[in-house]
């Protein structure tokens, strides 16, 4: 799926999650410094991460969000290497990354494909790396409410146009996140989105590679 951010004018995508100062410092603290914005989207966290000196690559499939990404970088004077590629199948290398973060990307897919963008974050990272995702949860209420027909298997929904939408449950996690452990407790989240009534629960998760 590609985002129309052409059509996307809303500044929240502009604006990095609440959670990105307590992550740097986090991730500073431990030595990190390769970061990856994984379906950055227009960049809002690799321009935070770069600010705060990481080593910054950001991947999207829209060649419109990365020349925004790169003209934002080029204007604040700022080192981001933006590339297109797939987050199913990662154009990079494995353990190339210290850390990356994964907001409200990858679980717009079915579950096998959900399954392999784990795989491939975990490939890329490299071993005591961090992940910190967001992931669509089976309490929120549109899934909840969902007519059966809308359902693809028990976690994928199909949204508006037929995109589908992987749903994710707590008691799956230790297989569905294998390699990974918890480095802190799951959080489901409610939000909505500006300008809407519109409900959704997002689980947030701050996940650790295994070393070897």
């Amino acid at each position: 799926m590609q985002w129309n951010w052409t059509a996307e004018k809303t500044a929240q995508w502009l604006q990095p999650a609440i959670e990105a100062p307590y992550l740097a410092l986090r991730w500073h603290q431990q030595g990190f410094h390769d970061f990856l914005d994984n379906g950055c989207g227009p960049g809002r966290h690799a321009m935070f991460f770069a600010a705060q000196g990481f080593r910054v690559t950001a991947l999207d499939q829209s060649e419109q969000a990365l020349d925004y990404l790169q003209n934002w970088a080029k204007q604040d004077g700022l080192s981001v290497n933006p590339v297109k590629g797939d987050l199913f199948q990662m154009p990079f290398a494995p353990d190339s990354f210290d850390c990356i973060m994964d907001y409200n990307a990858s679980y717009h897919t079915d579950t096998a494909g959900y399954r392999r963008a784990v795989a491939q974050m975990r490939r890329v990272l490299r071993p005591g790396g961090e992940v910190y995702l967001t992931l669509l949860s089976q309490n929120d209420p549109g899934f909840r409410s969902a007519p059966p027909e809308s359902h693809t298997d028990q976690y994928t929904l199909l949204h508006e146009g037929g995109t589908p939408h992987f749903y994710g449950r707590q008691e799956d996690f230790p297989e569905l996140f294998l390699g990974f452990s918890m480095a802190m407790p799951p959080r489901e989240i409610r939000t909505r989105g500006p300008g809407s009534n519109k409900e959704s629960i997002h689980y947030h998760l701050l996940l650790k590679k295994e070393e070897l």
